[in-house]
Formats: structure tokens, sequence, C-alpha cells
């Protein structure tokens, strides 16, 4: 898989529409080791009650309730996700910003030849004539394509398995950013590099994508976090890109879970690969005072 795109689209599948991982150059070594956990108990620091941070993943073929994950929501009350997927005009926002601009179109953006070995490509994996996303930006045809990598054919999200226990629960949604927020993230990056990886990805097939799909899914349901960020790192995007795609909104959102888990447990769901680094949730966390720890059992 090309180094670039297997992050933009292991970013869907990682979170939800647009990439919270990437190449992780702000991982210095001064940074502890985590442990192997995807679930982890925030306290301290004016909390009357623990909340839970849990890094997620959007695609998924061994989702499992454990009962750790049970535990953690039974103890809180509101559930906290990088959007809150709960607002009935989630997909109606999705669709203003996802069309390309100022008259432009895919095929625009490209040259003959390879328009022509996407769309052949597309064609073959979606089953979709290109045409139907000429004036869609470059990330709807990633995030179709990326729903072909999983292994299964009923596969599904920690995010829609987490809005189940909270509808159960009658549990309040809170999401820390907007639609708008993550299609700018997106919007950063020229659409000529997002097509020029795209074709790139058509050209050595599926099965190259599919063989690295699989790789960060092993760390993944290994709770290895630092084998994540270290096979991400392999197949990150440039430095360039770091600073909007991970490290900003890391930053952004601590000041919005402080707030949220001294006025109420909550149960936060992000990206996994936003927990770890020196930049990640998590250290951030730590020097704001909080203290987070593994949850094994």
């Amino acid at each position: 898989m090309h180094k670039k795109l297997s992050l933009i689209a292991y970013c869907f599948v990682i979170f939800f529409i647009s990439c919270t991982g990437t190449k992780s150059v702000s991982n210095s070594t001064k940074t502890p080791k985590l442990a192997n956990s995807l679930l982890w108990k925030i306290t301290g620091n004016g909390i009357e009650k623990p909340s839970y941070l849990y890094g997620t993943i959007h695609l998924t073929c061994d989702y499992k309730l454990t009962d750790k994950l049970q535990k953690a929501f039974d103890e809180t009350d509101q559930l906290a996700l990088e959007i809150d997927m709960s607002d009935p005009k989630l997909q109606a926002n999705m669709m203003k910003y996802i069309f390309l601009e100022d008259g432009k179109t895919i095929k625009g953006l490209l040259n003959d030849e390879d328009y022509t070995t996407l769309a052949t490509f597309f064609k073959e994996q979606v089953g979709f004539d290109l045409k139907m996303f000429d004036k869609m930006k470059p990330i709807a045809i990633t995030s179709a394509l990326t729903s072909k990598m999983a292994v299964c054919e009923n596969g599904t999200a920690y995010d829609t398995e987490f809005m189940k226990i909270a509808q159960e629960q009658n549990e309040e949604v809170i999401g820390l950013e907007t639609i708008a927020d993550q299609m700018k993230v997106f919007d950063d990056i020229p659409y000529e590099e997002q097509l020029k990886t795209l074709v790139e990805m058509a050209q050595k097939g599926m099965e190259e994508s599919k063989k690295g799909f699989e790789d960060m899914t092993r760390y993944y349901n290994a709770e290895d976090l630092e084998g994540l960020l270290k096979v991400s790192a392999e197949q990150g995007l440039e430095a360039d890109f770091q600073e909007n795609l991970v490290d900003q909104r890391n930053r952004n959102w601590i000041p919005l879970i402080a707030k949220m888990t001294k006025e109420s447990p909550t149960f936060i769901g992000v990206g996994a690969l936003h927990l770890p680094g020196d930049q990640g949730v998590i250290n951030l966390l730590r020097k704001e005072g909080f203290t987070v720890e593994p949850v094994f059992n």
C-alpha cells in the first residue's frame, strides 16, 4: 500500500470520516511507554467520579463488549465521541461538505491515463462508476474503497455499538468536534495529492491495501497502542500534515474533556491513534494533572 494512502484509508477505519492518525514524529523518547490497553481510567484533578477513555476503530470484524467495557459504561453517565452521531442532521451536514467547489471535478484534476486507472479500479472494487463521484472530494472515493478492506461481510464500528449502549442507558451523546471541523482537516491536504495516492493504490491493487489493513488491525486487536503507533509511522503521512490531522485536534479536545469529566462521569471514545505519543490524549491529560491508568479487567 502506498504510504500516504495507507494512513488516509485507515483513518476512515479508525476514526470515522476523517483521519485522526498519522506519522507520529512527536512520539519522543521522553514519553513513557504505554501499557497494552485500549481502555483507560481518568481520575484526579477535581474529578469526583472516574471517567473512561477508549481508543476506537470504525471498521472491525472482531467487536466484543467485554466485561471491562460494560463496567466502564455502567459507571458513566454520558458518551463523548469525535462527533455527535446521534445528531439527526448528521448525514445532511456531511453532504454539505463532501462536494468539490469552484467547478472542480475528479476527472478535471487527473490526466486521462490516471483517471482511467482509478475509474477501472473503483468499478472493480465498489461496483459503481466513478462518474457518480466526479463532483465529490477525493475523500469520498477513499471512504468507499476503505469499506472493501475488511475480511468479513458484516463488519461493525465501535462507535455504532457504543451509540446503541448509550441509547439503551438513556445517556446524552456529546461531540468533541463537528463534521465541518473534520472535513477541514482533509481539505488542508491538496486534492491532487489525495488523488495521486488513490491512483497509486489502484496501480498496486487491493490485496496490498488489505495487507496493510490487516497489519494495523492485528495491533489494534492486541490493544497494543505503541505497536499501532509504530506501524502507522512506517506508513505515515508527511510531518507537514501531522499538526492539523492529529496534534492540534488532540489539544483542542483536552479542555473539553477536562470540563465534561468534572461535570459528569463520561465515557470518551476517540480513534485509537489519538491516544499514544507525546501529543497523544493520554499524555496531554496527564500534563494537565489528571491520572490516566490502563484498565485490564
